[in-house]
Parts: C-alpha cells; sequence; structure tokens
C-alpha cells in the first residue's frame, strides 16, 4: 500500500469509527481500494467479516467538493422515486457511505466491446445485442430520471428538469445478469434543459475509447448515439429533440473534454465532422 493510500486509510479510521467501530477492532480485517474518479476521493471498502451496522462491501466517498450535502439530498430523492441507485449508509460531511452495486461501469462494459469494431455489424449477434440493450437501459434509466423530475415546460423546445450534470458513461453500473442500470454521482445535479444530459452522455459515447481521438469516424459509436437518442424519444414523447440545441451542446461538452486532457493535441472541434451522421429526425 502506498504510503498516500495508507494515509487515507488511518483517515478513515478514525472520522468513521462511530459508524463503523469495527474499523478499528483488530479481529476485523478489511482492504481499501481505491476508485477512479475526477472530482473527489472514492473507495471500496472489503470486510472480511460482516461488521454490524454495515455490510461487507461498502463504497465510501471524501468529498473535496463540498457537495456531499447534495448528493445525500438528491440520492436520498430518487431512492423514494424508486429509481436505481445506491442506497445511502451514512452521511456526515465530507463523507458518503454507499451501499456497492454489482456490475461493470458502462464505459468499461460498452468500449470493452467495441475495441475490436468499426461498426456494430462487426460484433456476433448475441455481443451485439448486449450492447445494444445496455444503451436502451441507459435511455430508459434517463428517461425515467428526467420525466419524474420535469420542473416546468415553458415551451415545445424548452423543457427544464432535474439534469444529472456532467453525466458520463463512467456514472453507470451496468449489471448484464439482471439486465439493470444503476447512476451513480449526483453531486453536480441541477435544473436545466434536458437536452443538456444527453448531450453529455453522447459525448462521453464519443470521447472514450474506441472514439473520435482514435478513430476518424466511430462509426460504431454514431449508431449507439442514434439508437440512445431514439430510445429516449420514444419514451419520453411528449419532450421535443432540438437538433440544433443538442449540436450546439455536444461541441461545447467536447471542447471541454480536450481542454481537461492537456495530452490531446487536437485543437477546437468543428461541429460538421462530428454532427453529419447524427440523426436530425429523433
Amino acid at each position: 500500500m502506498n504510503m498516500n493510500l495508507r494515509r487515507i486509510k488511518n483517515q478513515i479510521v478514525n472520522d468513521l469509527a462511530t459508524y463503523i467501530p469495527e474499523l478499528q477492532e483488530s479481529q476485523f480485517s478489511f482492504s481499501i481500494t481505491q476508485l477512479k474518479s475526477r472530482k473527489n476521493l472514492v473507495y471500496e471498502i472489503n470486510f472480511e467479516k460482516k461488521p454490524k451496522n454495515a455490510p461487507k462491501n461498502l463504497i465510501i466517498k471524501l468529498f473535496r467538493t463540498g457537495y456531499s450535502k447534495n448528493e445525500h439530498d438528491i440520492l436520498k430523492k430518487l431512492h423514494t422515486q424508486n429509481l436505481l441507485v445506491p442506497k445511502i449508509l451514512y452521511h456526515e460531511d465530507p463523507y458518503l457511505l454507499l451501499e456497492k452495486v454489482e456490475g461493470v461501469n458502462l464505459c468499461d462494459f460498452i468500449n470493452g466491446i467495441l475495441v475490436e469494431a468499426n461498426q456494430l455489424n462487426d460484433l456476433n449477434q448475441e455481443v451485439k445485442d448486449n450492447v445494444i440493450r445496455a444503451v436502451k437501459n441507459l435511455a430508459g434509466w434517463m428517461a425515467t430520471f428526467h420525466a419524474i423530475n420535469l420542473i416546468e415546460k415553458r415551451n415545445i423546445s424548452e423543457i427544464l428538469v432535474l439534469n444529472k450534470g456532467d453525466t458520463r458513461l463512467r456514472d453507470f453500473i451496468f449489471n448484464e445478469k439482471r439486465n439493470t442500470i444503476y447512476g451513480v454521482d449526483f453531486e453536480e445535479a441541477h435544473v436545466g434543459n434536458h437536452i443538456e444530459d444527453l448531450a453529455w452522455i453522447c459525448c462521453s459515447l464519443l470521447d472514450t475509447s474506441p472514439g473520435i481521438f482514435e478513430i476518424p469516424e466511430p462509426y460504431h459509436k454514431i449508431e449507439l448515439i442514434n439508437l440512445f437518442l431514439r430510445e429516449y424519444y420514444n419514451r419520453n414523447e411528449d419532450f421535443h429533440f432540438s437538433f440544433n440545441y443538442f449540436a450546439e451542446k455536444l461541441i461545447e461538452y467536447l471542447n471541454l473534454v480536450i481542454e481537461r486532457r492537456p495530452n490531446l493535441e487536437i485543437g477546437p472541434l468543428r461541429k460538421q465532422n462530428i454532427l453529419r451522421k447524427i440523426s436530425k429526425g429523433i
């Protein structure tokens, strides 16, 4: 264990001993693994024996952004709405303890399959069906999330909802065996146009490898974007798709990703090179 992780482990043991006293008891050995997170510190804790007040496996989020209460409140609300989100185990700023959701993050699931393909039809039928099923599940999750959290419908093109915010494929856990998707990470949830969330997801499809930074025209990703958008609006028929607003946001988010990745030797993207194969007639 490196020194930084050892220091964090000691901090967690001291800070959370009131909720999980077994952290300080020698007979309760446990492992701690740091998970990928851009903004906060996220760890998975695995006990050999189940503690009294906690499951054997749990997720600990240590917030550096100050948004732990926002995420706690959103998760609590979504849980009462029967959306598939992790169950809250304990909250005391800056900590949020959550149940561990079984499955794989959607980013790794999709990209692990597409890495050897150029188009969806390059995949064998079973694998292709699994990818399509996952993307349709994602569209269904987002459609439900927006529909039950509709804030205001100002006009046909401006439907305000609770947006997840900075929505990435990695923010969803896919359990292939159960055919379920859980949404995670809601600290940046806010009210906005529903298309913002959709554009973020499509951005994540395009910018994760294999995507536009590795392949000039990632046809399989464009196919999945069209599939995702069609499924979303089939479920939310009262929501209107504005291609122009979607295009504006998608390019804005892709350029933001480029700014976040200084190792990418690429200038600002021009939308005509990205959008010509995305359907305007959703």
